[in-house]
C-alpha cells in the first residue's frame, strides 16, 4: 500500500521545469487567449477558446453570475517576480552596520571618550576600540594617537 501511495505521489509531482513552464505560462498569460470579439466589436469570454489552445491553466477564478462571467487570471507579475528570483535577476541586498567600525570612526572623530566606552562597555573593549583608531597609550589620562 505505502509503494503504491508513493507512486503516486511521484507521479503528480511537478519537475522544477514544470514549475518553471507553468510560471513563464503565467507571466505571459493574456486576457486574450480568453476572449473572442463579436463583429459589432463587442467583448465576450470563450472559455472553449482557451480550452482548444490549452490556455485554461491560467485561470485562477471564474465566476458566473445570472448575466455575467468574470474570469481572473493569475497575477502576471508576481510570476515574473518567483521567475526573476530563480535566474537571480533581481539582488535583495540588505545592509549591515558595523558598530565597531562606527565606534572607531566616533573615535577618530572625537565624538566618543575613552571613559564614555569604559562606563557602556569595559576596559578592555574599550581601549582595543582606541587601538583600532590608531591611539596607544590608552588609559584614564591621556590618549595619544600614533600617527601625531
Amino acid at each position: 500500500m505505502r509503494k503504491l501511495t508513493e507512486r503516486q505521489i511521484e507521479r503528480r509531482r511537478m519537475s522544477p521545469g514544470e514549475v518553471i513552464a507553468r510560471l513563464s505560462d503565467h507571466a505571459r498569460g493574456s486576457m486574450s487567449d480568453f476572449l473572442s470579439i463579436e463583429d459589432d466589436g463587442a467583448a465576450r469570454i470563450d472559455l472553449q477558446k482557451a480550452e482548444r489552445s490549452n490556455r485554461l491553466h491560467l485561470l485562477r477564478r471564474v465566476r458566473i453570475g445570472e448575466k455575467s462571467v468574470e474570469v481572473d487570471l493569475y497575477d502576471a507579475q508576481s510570476a515574473l517576480i518567483q521567475l526573476g528570483r530563480h535566474y537571480r535577476l533581481f539582488v535583495d541586498r540588505v545592509q549591515t552596520e558595523d558598530w565597531r567600525a562606527k565606534a572607531v570612526e566616533d573615535i577618530k572623530a572625537g565624538r566618543v571618550t575613552y571613559e564614555a566606552l569604559v562606563s557602556a562597555f569595559d576596559e578592555s573593549l574599550a581601549a582595543e576600540l582606541f587601538e583600532q583608531a590608531g591611539y596607544q597609550e590608552i588609559g584614564k589620562d591621556a590618549a595619544q594617537r600614533t600617527d601625531d
